[in-house]
């Protein structure tokens, strides 16, 4: 039976529309694990990275009665997650009639595994960050997630009226469904698997000068390339951590068309302070432990015509595009934009492109992973 996306949006914009926030986390509270169920029950935690580890410390102080972290990383089995817990094997017997929490951004597959296995419930770390606010600190990428969504009930139905295809209002309704209630499998029908190939939007028109803001180690860089090879004919790659950066040049060496900038992408030229992460996600922080570099497209593009820009840039999005407002009223190129690391994105950077360039972009949501991550906007241009 084929989904009427439209009404699955308005649905779900309906059970926004007028609420309170505290009515509203009663109601979805109503409706998952609780509180004392964690502390009395077994737990167990899935990921052992700085979320799980995070989120070990916090069932501690609530005294959970009785908790294991595990990952399905067979490297990191065995090693001391916090105190005294050894992260243990993701295997039936650590997860069958237990309380599990995913504490990891992708929950999808591991989602329906622990149900194959069956947990007593299945939960994500984010939704509880949303029941559960003052027990389980948001990450940055879930702060006031509830209430921004209440509060912006009219600002999605102006984006649900800017989308240019059904997929695209499907992956918005998806989107928040799962942000709302908490189960990823509502994301299913919506996922392109394949990074930045999206259904239905052809990039190769766009692939020839191509720019990579969050490049990281190049992969995504890379990635490009290879599914263009007769296509680009340039390329930058901007990447602010230091460490990373000479991976990044290591990696694009045998590219000559490369051209490699260890910077961070903003809306001025300055330097910020900035914190690198071993799990691979940064941000910039007066508290980060180094000092980077930033500069804009609008300054380092000047003699450059980018047919597509890419930006993943944990929650720097705005100020990059502030930052290259000249260059895309200048060359209108194609724009693939990541709208999840802060709740608002999801509908603030398409106003704000929209804005940069009025009537000029057609706009299309595609989700490229099951959970909240790699949500993309893409701007396609008229």
């Amino acid at each position: 039976m084929t989904m009427d996306n439209t009404k699955y949006l308005d649905s779900l914009l309906c059970e926004l529309d007028g609420k309170h926030s505290d009515t509203m986390r009663q109601s979805l509270r109503a409706q998952s694990v609780t509180l004392d169920e964690l502390r009395s029950q077994p737990v167990t935690i899935v990921g052992a990275a700085d979320e799980g580890v995070r989120l070990l410390s916090i069932l501690e102080s609530l005294n959970t009665h009785d908790v294991l972290i595990v990952d399905m990383d067979q490297a990191k089995v065995g090693q001391v997650a916090h105190a005294h817990h050894q992260i243990q094997p993701f295997c039936k017997s650590n997860v069958e009639s237990r309380h599990v929490i995913l504490a990891t951004h992708r929950t999808s597959k591991a989602f329906n595994t622990c149900k194959e296995m069956h947990a007593c419930s299945v939960n994500t770390f984010m939704h509880l960050q949303l029941l559960y606010p003052q027990t389980f600190k948001p990450h940055f990428f879930h702060e006031n997630m509830l209430e921004t969504l209440l509060d912006n009930v009219p600002a999605l139905k102006v984006l649900q009226g800017k989308l240019a295809d059904d997929l695209s209002v499907g992956v918005l309704a998806s989107c928040l469904d799962y942000r709302l209630h908490g189960d990823p499998s509502v994301l299913a029908p919506y996922i392109d698997w394949e990074l930045y190939l999206p259904t239905g939007i052809d990039l190769s028109r766009f692939a020839s000068h191509y720019v990579d803001c969050g490049s990281f180690d190049g992969d995504s860089v890379a990635l490009h390339i290879n599914r263009y090879p007769d296509t680009v004919k340039g390329a930058y790659a901007f990447e602010p951590d230091p460490v990373t950066f000479a991976r990044l040049s290591e990696n694009m060496a045998h590219f000559g068309f490369v051209q490699c900038v260890n910077k961070g992408v903003g809306n001025s030229v300055t330097k910020l302070g900035f914190s690198a992460n071993k799990e691979r996600a940064s941000l910039f922080s007066e508290a980060g432990e180094l000092r980077i570099d930033i500069t804009t497209l609008d300054n380092e593009l000047a003699q450059f015509t980018p047919s597509m820009i890419k930006m993943n840039i944990e929650a720097f999005e705005p100020f990059a595009l502030e930052g290259a407002t000249q260059t895309i009223q200048r060359t209108l190129p194609l724009l693939a934009i990541s709208v999840y690391h802060q709740p608002e994105h999801i509908f603030s950077l398409q106003r704000q492109v929209e804005n940069i360039a009025p009537g000029r972009y057609q706009f299309y949501l595609r989700q490229h992973d099951g959970g909240l991550v790699e949500t993309v906007l893409y701007a396609v241009p008229l």
